[in-house]
Parts: C-alpha cells; structure tokens; sequence
C-alpha cells in the first residue's frame, strides 16, 4: 500500500432502519431502493432529507452541515420512527494493523486532500480507506486519494516557557524601565551592547531588578 494512494470514501448524512421499522416508514409489503429517503424532522422542522440503508441498530448519522441538537424523529412516506440520537460524521483513517506499525504511526495522522490537510483519528480495519466528512471532501475538491503527510503536525507550536525576564530593544536603560520592571514583578536582562545609566543601575541594584545576558 503506497501512502500517497489511499482511497477516499466521502461521508455523507444517512439513516440506518432495522428492517422491521420500514414498514413504518414506507408501509407494508415496500421495497427499498438505493435513491429512498427520509425526512429529518427536529422540534417539528424538516431540517434534512437523507439516504436510507438498511442495519441494526437504529441510527441517524449526519454531515457537519446538517445542524441538530439532541434527538429527532424520521419521517418516511407513510409514517414515522423515533427518537433517534444524531450522531454527526467523524472523519477518520482506516488501516490494517501492519500498515499502521510499518508506518510508524500512534493515534492519529495527517493527510492531505489535494491542496488540504487534516489530521484525523485511526481506526484499525481490513482494508485502507480514509473516510472523509462529505463537507471537507468537497472543499478538497473532491479527491478520489489522500495521501499520508509523515513528519507534518497541524498542532500550533507551543509558546515558550516565560522565564520572568524583560528584553528591551532599546540601546539605554533608564531608571523609568527599571520601575517598570520592579511594578510587573519582572527582570530586566541586559545584553553586552545595552547601556545602564546610573540612576537604572542605582535603583536595579537595590531591587534585584537587572541580570546579565
């Protein structure tokens, strides 16, 4: 498995109906075909339409696009079931245990979809699949492959440590900076270059208020 051809199965919103309920939903004795639908009705909104398959349990999975809060019920031709929890579409990373150790990787990994990248949970499965929120693959572009980014991390740099210390740019520090310094409860670090007039000096020394670089 080349990392920068792994297949990409878009996640779109979908009802999953244990057989027994369809009949509630299309009446007895319907067939379900690929292009049936159910409405998702939320506090007596329809706030989507949305493909059904066939499983158990009963579910409702929905695109980050599709804005629900708490349960809701599905509404098909004749009748409708519910409540039903929505649980909204989580990109994630399948691969198959070797892959993963092979590649080196833990918890998560970066992938880049045409010109996006995203960092995304793994999942250990049969097969290697990426399976994209349908949202984010169309702001890709809607790539058929993703590829794995090794060595690239989307986490923000960590700030570094505040040490205490003040570094002025200036050329000269004046007793003004030092009172500063002493009010925010800070140092002031001079540098070889820097210059400290008397008066600074003076009231540093009796605040501990200067270090040297």
């Amino acid at each position: 498995m080349r990392p920068d051809t792994i297949p990409v199965r878009p996640l779109a919103s979908r009802a999953v109906v244990p057989t027994r309920q369809l009949a509630t939903l299309f009446g007895e004795g319907a067939r379900l075909t690929s292009s049936a639908q159910v409405e998702v009705v939320h506090r007596g909104e329809v706030v989507a339409w949305v493909p059904v398959e066939v499983g158990d349990p009963l579910a409702l999975v929905v695109d980050a696009t599709v804005h629900v809060e708490g349960s809701v019920a599905l509404r098909g031709l004749v009748g409708a079931i519910g409540p039903v929890q929505a649980a909204v579409a989580q990109s994630r990373l399948v691969l198959p245990e070797g892959i993963v150790r092979a590649w080196g990787l833990s918890e998560t990994a970066v992938l880049g979809l045409g010109a996006v990248a995203v960092a995304v949970p793994i999942e250990i499965g049969p097969a290697p699949v990426a399976h994209i929120e349908h949202a984010l693959w169309l702001g890709a572009g809607r790539p058929g492959t993703a590829r794995w980014l090794p060595g690239v991390s989307l986490s923000p740099p960590t700030p570094p440590a505040d040490d205490g210390l003040t570094r002025l740019d200036a050329k000269v520090i004046t007793e003004t900076d030092v009172r500063q310094a002493r009010l925010k409860r800070r140092q002031i670090q001079v540098r070889a270059d820097q210059i400290v007039t008397p008066a600074a000096r003076s009231l540093a020394r009796e605040w501990n208020v200067l270090v040297t670089a």
